[in-house]
């Protein structure tokens, strides 16, 4: 069996809850809850909690709380992936190093750690 070929580990969500904003092409505005699955450096795959058609290359915005200190992030995304309209592979757009995307991953590990 083949290693791991990422160049970004990924950490579990542990069922992080967030939201998830699709504005469509008609400037309608999709909202639904999703489920981190896992997240890594480069992106996150999220679960919605009911079907969403969203297709690959949609822009999106999910918005997450931090599990230990409670302060909202906001994360642009694209979807790179979709399963069954339930499941979908988000890269990140427009990160900058002061983004709290760190945090995130950190608290995330914390929270993994504690439960084991």
């Amino acid at each position: 069996m083949e290693g791991e070929r990422r160049d970004n580990p990924r950490i579990d969500g542990n069922g992080l809850q967030a939201k998830i904003m699709v504005t469509e092409p008609n400037r309608s505005v999709l909202l639904a809850d999703v489920n981190l699955l896992d997240i890594s450096g480069s992106g996150i795959k999220v679960r919605v909690q009911k079907p969403l058609v969203v297709a690959v290359g949609t822009n999106v915005q999910l918005e997450v709380v931090l599990p230990e200190s409670g302060i909202p992030v906001i994360v642009n995304a694209i979807v790179v992936r979709e399963k069954f309209d339930s499941e979908f592979g988000l890269h990140y757009i427009d990160l900058h190093p002061e983004d709290p995307l760190e945090k995130l991953m950190n608290e995330c590990e914390n929270s993994r750690k504690v439960q084991v």
